[in-house]
């Protein structure tokens, strides 16, 4: 009995195979280049809302917590972030509570952020009030 071998060479299938691996392979690799890029962008720009987030209110915090407040404003800027800080106190002259009661010495404090990010002029505000009474 004879033994037939049924394999014979391919040829021309080599080349093919591997030009279309390597285009398969090139458009994953560009896909996925361009998720991570992406993905870097939207990590480094919410990085830095949260750390405009945690100045603003530290600012409000320690306008909130002074132990005399006063009207008026105050600006500060803050180099290492190049953002500007505006604190605005205000009396809040008349507050009505919900039994029609009047509250006095209320206060608003407010604080705006102006920065630039992504080449675009932001602003951000985050508002405090305060009852005297309670922090005597």
């Amino acid at each position: 009995m004879k033994v037939r071998n049924s394999r014979r060479p391919k040829n021309g299938f080599m080349m093919a195979e591997v030009i279309l691996a390597l285009g398969i392979f090139t458009i994953v690799a560009t896909s996925y280049s361009k998720a991570l890029a992406t993905l870097w962008r939207t990590t480094a720009y919410v990085k830095e809302k949260q750390v405009i987030s945690q100045i603003m209110d530290s600012a409000l915090n320690e306008a909130l917590y002074l132990q005399r407040l006063e009207e008026g404003s105050t600006e500060v800027y803050i180099e290492e972030r190049d953002i500007d800080l505006e604190t605005i106190v205000v009396p809040i002259e008349e507050m009505e509570t919900i039994d029609g009661s009047f509250l006095q010495n209320m206060w608003q404090v407010t604080v705006i952020a102006r920065f630039e990010q992504d080449g675009q002029e932001q602003e951000r505000t985050v508002l405090g009030w305060r009852y005297l009474p309670l922090y005597r």
